[in-house]
């Protein structure tokens, strides 16, 4: 899944998605043309930090 996808499901901006990928969070693959390829598991990841993020 592209990075607009993951931006579209999580509404986390592009800068937020590589933050979480620098850290070491998310782990997608990197096609031989430079995108990204996130997998459902990455997805799962993020929504799931979100959740906990806003949970109080």
């Amino acid at each position: 899944m592209l990075r607009s996808e993951i931006q579209k499901e999580t509404g986390l901006t592009r800068k937020a998605i590589e933050y979480y990928e620098d850290k070491g969070l998310i782990h997608p693959q990197k096609s031989e043309n430079g995108y990204r390829d996130y997998s459902t598991k990455d997805l799962e990841i993020l929504k799931r930090y979100l959740y906990l993020e806003n949970w109080e």
